[in-house]
C-alpha cells in the first residue's frame, strides 16, 4: 500500500476511504501508514458494510425510513476523520458521503456519526 499512497501524495491526490462490499473497513484503511495523502482534503464514501452486496442491502433496508442495523465501526471511523480535520488539523477539508444502504437511513446515520465525534 505504501507505493499507492506515495504515488497519490506525489501527485497531490487524496485517497478516498471507501466502505464497500470488497473493501476493508474504513477504520482499517485509516490506520494504514500514509493513508491521509493530501493535507488539503480527504473524502470518505460510506456506501455498504464490507462484505455485504448492494442488492442484499437494498432488500434489507428498503424503504430507508429508519436505521435498521447500526454500523458502529463506520461511525467510529467517521468520528476519527472528523477529529483529524478539526482537532489534529491533518486535513483542511473533509468530504463524507453516506448511502441509505449503509444502515437504512443516511440522514439518521449522519446524525449518529456527528454524535460519535463528540464521544
Amino acid at each position: 500500500m505504501a507505493t499507492y499512497f506515495d504515488t497519490l501524495k506525489l501527485h497531490g491526490v487524496a485517497h478516498v476511504f471507501n466502505s464497500w462490499a470488497d473493501m476493508p473497513p474504513v477504520g482499517e484503511q485509516l490506520a494504514l501508514t500514509g493513508s491521509l495523502t493530501n493535507p488539503e482534503f480527504a473524502g470518505a464514501r460510506f456506501l455498504l458494510k464490507p462484505g455485504r452486496k448492494y442488492q442484499e442491502a437494498v432488500d434489507l433496508f428498503s424503504p430507508y425510513d429508519k436505521i435498521k442495523e447500526p454500523y458502529e465501526e463506520a461511525r467510529a471511523a467517521t468520528a476519527e476523520l472528523i477529529r483529524a480535520a478539526l482537532l489534529k488539523q491533518a486535513i483542511r477539508k473533509l468530504f463524507i458521503y453516506v448511502n441509505n444502504c449503509l444502515e437504512g437511513n443516511a440522514l439518521l446515520t449522519i446524525m449518529a456519526m456527528l454524535e460519535a465525534q463528540n464521544d
